[in-house]
């Protein structure tokens, strides 16, 4: 099927959030293939909670965070995305309001200019700004701003228009099976170099190819390079309560119970969380257990004003691919092949960081510097490449 098309610049291989930011950024200036199993967003990225909350997921590097939030913001002024901007909240226990205030005066003053956008409320101020929280348990929350929530595959389908638009190729349906390596020796170094990929269709002759196909990315990846990944289940439920009205919750989390959750529509709250590792992702249930269904209708009527319970009205399940430190990988890794540029690993953060991925791979392959520093993303961080390693998640993590 690829024989009578002109061979790609780069081959990008996965069609969720990460992959078609990828595209979209490279179209421009390179012939791009952009290669997707399924559909469009048909994996993790269309099971994702769509929040993005990459201040206080990155309060060490403000240049990622600001990077990603004007990203949103401007992208949001065409109309492509309808990105909701509302602050997030982190209730604060009794038992940890000394550690709390520590943690915002560090961050206001660790934060770059002027500091991160973060301060403590009491609970009384959180209850009358948002209506639907009763925090009777807590002294006060956290709040960051800088924060929100979009739709994830309203996000994805429009930078893949963008990139189709831009030149790129957009093929689904289409099981890229191998990276193909030409051997080390001249021209290659000692892993060789990327000449292609192989596919359920056919070969495809490309001579730079993005690995950006999530949990799936390892095993692709095998013969050549080895990348601590492996796949995690994350889980979603919507829920409905007469204490739910437009403006009246932000997002949040509460890191003892491991929920987060956001505003999802005029009266429903979308709460996430209790996510595992799993051994074989294939056969996982794409809908939330009963244990998490029981634990949110436990968790989230202490924590909204009206004393009715809840009601589940949908759930569902995904798999993602974690990472030892919980931060993706986006590197050109000198350990690989020339040629080879991996974006995984997202563990839970890739709709908010696809911004930071495109212009990160981009500069990659022009051999520039990015606005912002990609230590963070290196493989190199990693000593030991196994898969075998200890799931943790993002709110343990970070």
């Amino acid at each position: 099927m690829f024989r009578d098309e002109p061979s790609p610049d780069v081959v990008v291989i996965g069609g969720g959030v990460i992959g078609c930011a990828i595209a979209r950024e490279l179209a421009p200036n390179r012939r791009v293939l952009l290669l997707e199993r399924d559909r469009i967003a048909s994996g993790a990225t269309g099971r994702a909670a769509g929040e993005v909350t990459m201040t206080p997921s990155y309060p060490n590097h403000p240049a990622i965070a600001a990077h990603a939030n004007e990203f949103f913001r401007r992208y949001d002024a065409t109309d492509a995305i309808d990105y909701v901007e509302i602050p997030s909240v982190e209730p604060v226990s009794p038992d940890r309001e000394e550690t709390a205030r520590m943690r915002v005066d560090r961050l206001r003053n660790e934060g770059g200019d002027g500091g991160l956008d973060v301060d403590f409320l009491p609970s009384e101020t959180v209850e009358r700004r948002w209506p639907a929280l009763e925090l009777s348990e807590y002294v006060g929350a956290v709040r960051f701003g800088e924060t929100g929530y979009l739709d994830p595959s309203r996000l994805a389908n429009a930078l893949r228009i963008d990139a189709e638009d831009a030149g790129a190729r957009v093929e689904t349906c289409v099981r890229a099976t191998g990276v193909l390596v030409d051997g080390g020796g001249a021209g290659g170094g000692e892993a060789g170099t990327v000449v292609g990929v192989e596919t359920d269709r056919g070969t495809v002759d490309c001579s730079t190819v993005v690995a950006a196909a999530g949990w799936r990315t390892r095993d692709l990846l095998t013969p050549h390079l080895p990348i601590p990944i492996r796949p995690y289940r994350t889980q979603c439920v919507l829920v409905r309560s007469p204490a739910l009205r437009p403006g009246s919750a932000p997002m949040g989390w509460l890191p003892g119970p491991d929920i987060y959750f956001r505003p999802m529509g005029d009266d429903d709250l979308l709460v996430g969380g209790r996510s595992a590792a799993v051994e074989d992702p294939e056969s996982a249930s794409r809908s939330a257990d009963e244990a998490f269904r029981e634990h949110v209708a436990t968790v989230v009527p202490d924590l909204l004003a009206d004393a009715e319970p809840v009601h589940i009205v949908d759930d569902w399940a995904g798999i993602d691919a974690a990472t030892p430190d919980t931060r993706p990988i986006i590197d050109r890794p000198s350990a690989g092949p020339a040629g080879l540029i991996v974006a995984t690993g997202f563990h839970g953060r890739g709709v908010m960081t696809a911004p930071v991925a495109g212009t990160l791979v981009r500069c990659l392959i022009e051999e520039t510097d990015p606005p912002f520093s990609a230590d963070p993303f290196e493989l190199s961080r990693f000593e030991d490449r196994s898969a075998d390693f200890p799931f943790v998640s993002i709110s343990e993590g970070g």
